[in-house]
């Protein structure tokens, strides 16, 4: 025989439900973020192998238009919440590659950590890894056909980038380290949020091509927090005490004639 309730233990449920429901979301609030500068961020230039060159335009040629490569903030930078109420992650990373890249630019993960790469392309690349900076390799190159997936593993904490032996234009940024907590993915006009967060202290770290260009702490107590993370362009590095000064980039028609002997 079926139970009944009567309307006052009704009630008592109902009043029940939303004390754990008020409860549970006096200790969790937002935090809302904001990425500026982002258009001042300028994509590396990555010189192109000798093999490659005939299949790229350098010099304008009075057909196709030569414009700056752009970065765009929703997916090239990637920031990171850590803080005392934040697990570290840990869980197998999944980067999805369309359009010859990767999303987001620069991934973050933890040592050891399996990092999936999901080529969602039509055609096949030849992923790679190497140490920032460097070319050897610590990933050797290896087949991922179209929509299939290749598992990968960085041997130690550093930063690293993700190569394309079938196109050299193709770049992204692996960080390994500690700290790497919730990934927090920001939008078309850099706007990011964090949502449940119990009180207390946060960092939020912004990247971009792999090196960290912003940090800011901000405190949760009680009610919605907002950080504002300024990315603009990286300094330029300070040259050696007494080098001599770095010559000026030969003009793009300059090259070209170099390039054809004239």
């Amino acid at each position: 025989m079926a139970r009944r309730w009567s309307p006052g233990s009704r009630r008592w449920v109902v009043l029940t439900a939303l004390v754990i429901v008020s409860t549970a979301s006096a200790f969790a609030h937002d935090l809302r973020g904001t990425l500026t500068g982002a258009d001042a961020l300028s994509p590396s230039a990555r010189a192109t192998p000798a093999r490659w060159r005939g299949a790229f335009w350098e010099v304008p040629n009075g057909a196709l238009a030569i414009t700056a490569p752009r970065s765009n903030v929703e997916r090239d930078v990637a920031v990171v919440l850590t803080g005392a109420s934040v697990a570290e992650s840990r869980q197998p990373v999944t980067v999805p590659v369309e359009g010859g890249r990767c999303r987001p630019g620069t991934v973050l993960l933890s040592p050891g950590t399996t990092l999936t790469l999901d080529n969602q392309d039509l055609l096949a690349h030849e992923f790679y890894v190497v140490r920032a900076g460097g070319d050897d390799r610590v990933v050797a190159a290896e087949v991922t056909s179209s929509r299939t997936r290749r598992q990968v593993s960085l041997p130690s904490a550093g930063s690293y980038e993700l190569r394309d032996l079938r196109q050299p234009t193709f770049r992204c940024w692996l960080v390994a380290g500690p700290g790497q907590g919730r990934v927090l993915q920001p939008n078309a006009t850099g706007a990011f949020t964090a949502t449940g967060l119990e009180d207390g202290p946060y960092t939020v770290k912004a990247y971009f091509e792999g090196v960290e260009r912003a940090s800011a702490e901000v405190t949760v107590a009680g009610r919605e927090a907002s950080v504002t993370l300024a990315i603009g362009a990286a300094p330029a590095a300070p040259a050696a005490p007494g080098a001599a000064p770095s010559a000026a980039p030969a003009a793009p028609e300059e090259n070209h004639r170099r390039r054809r002997g004239h």
